[in-house]
């Protein structure tokens, strides 16, 4: 008898987080096994968990809201189905997970680094570095913890605030290399950020940098910053963070602050197709397609511009949808001529060996002031050695 119940649950479905290693699908048959009840909600969340590490989000989600229906309460369904939200760009629904998370277990120090997160997504700055201070209070020392402070404290401005932590958390690094880097990297921020050029009107200063072309000048940085903090609409706020993406990556070649910025002005002004049209850029430019795509989505959805469909169509052809990349190209292009469009026309004529199509449109596209190298690399595999020399159509 002992035998036969060795061998009967040596074949049992097992489903836990040891040993799935983000293979989801080891819970199935347990799941479809387990009867309705709190163990089955268990095997919900561990499934959940482990889409979750293979980046299926929305295969997550959906266990996530079968465990919370058995247990609406239990605050590590809460935590999971928050950073699943959150994944998804679910920013709302997130904080209001994380929000009776905070209530159930209020020393739990995770549940305010989540919300931090998700409320610094919403744009309240303010209240992602409430929570960020609360986590350092629930874990003093804590070196991680310091940064993360550190880091919303620029965004309230709070500049002594950002040097205090990234000091405390280097010296609290045990020579931890990652730590001294991230510390000297908020440490540079803050300088940057609070850096002026001395002009009494920042705002025009910021405005003009982008107009004239000098984004990569002193002290950009610094005026764009004071224009966004002085500014009163969600739209000034969003154009001053713009404009200082654009001088990261211009002036600074820092892309993580130039995508933040991008990030963040969609936060503040989310209503704003430009803005969604702006981070989607910088998602393809980063090679992150399916979240470039999905920002497009957002503003075309909200706005179907020029900028907006020419990037759809990028990231659409990236992705291999090259139906819905011509769709989009060629919608684009009717709407006003522009190199983006004319880019993705031709690689999409290329593609179908009609290389006489191909040289027209990446002509077309490198009369518009589309000039990068690989434009020049595509119209040489066209015969165009130099494009100046070519007769314009």
């Amino acid at each position: 008898m002992i035998l036969l119940v060795a061998a009967l649950l040596a074949q049992a479905p097992t489903c836990s987080l040891e040993v799935l290693h983000g293979d989801s699908h080891a819970c199935d048959a347990a799941i479809e096994a387990a009867p309705q009840g709190q163990d089955k909600a268990e095997l919900f969340y561990t499934r959940a968990y482990a889409s979750n590490e293979a980046g299926r989000f929305a295969d997550a989600l959906g266990d996530l809201d079968h465990a919370l229906a058995v247990e609406p309460n239990n605050p590590k369904f809460l935590h999971e189905r928050g950073y699943t939200l959150g994944a998804l760009g679910s920013y709302r629904r997130a904080l209001a997970d994380l929000d009776r998370e905070v209530v159930i277990r209020p020393t739990f120090p995770d549940a305010y680094e989540e919300r931090s997160y998700a409320r610094r997504r919403l744009g309240d700055f303010a209240g992602a570095y409430a929570d960020r201070a609360e986590a350092v209070r629930l874990k003093p020392g804590d070196a991680d913890a310091l940064l993360d402070r550190s880091h919303a404290a620029l965004w309230i401005g709070r500049f002594d605030q950002v040097r205090a932590d990234a000091a405390a958390a280097a010296g609290a690094s045990n020579g931890n290399a990652a730590v001294v880097q991230r510390a000297a990297r908020l440490r540079r921020a803050a300088e940057l950020w609070s850096g002026r050029s001395g002009t009494s009107n920042p705002a025009k200063r910021c405005d003009d940098a982008m107009k004239e072309d000098k984004l990569d000048a002193p002290d950009v940085i610094g005026d764009c910053t004071a224009a966004f903090f002085a500014a009163t609409t969600p739209a000034e706020k969003a154009d001053a963070l713009t404009v200082r993406s654009l001088a990261w990556a211009v002036g600074q070649q820092d892309e993580k602050s130039w995508l933040e910025d991008g990030e963040m002005a969609v936060a503040i002004d989310p209503g704003n197709s430009d803005w969604h049209a702006n981070l989607g850029g910088i998602y393809v430019h980063l090679g992150r397609m399916r979240e470039g795509l999905a920002e497009f989505e957002r503003a075309v959805s909200i706005k179907p511009s020029v900028v907006a469909l020419a990037g759809r169509a990028r990231a659409k052809y990236e992705l291999g949808d090259k139906a819905g990349a011509f769709a989009d190209a060629k919608g684009a292009f009717e709407i006003k001529p522009n190199p983006i469009a004319l880019d993705v026309l031709g690689e999409l004529a290329h593609d179908r060996k009609d290389d006489k199509s191909a040289k027209l449109y990446w002509m077309g596209a490198y009369h518009l002031g589309l000039r990068g190298d690989e434009l020049i690399a595509e119209l040489k595999s066209v015969g165009v050695d130099h494009p100046e020399k070519e007769p314009k159509q």
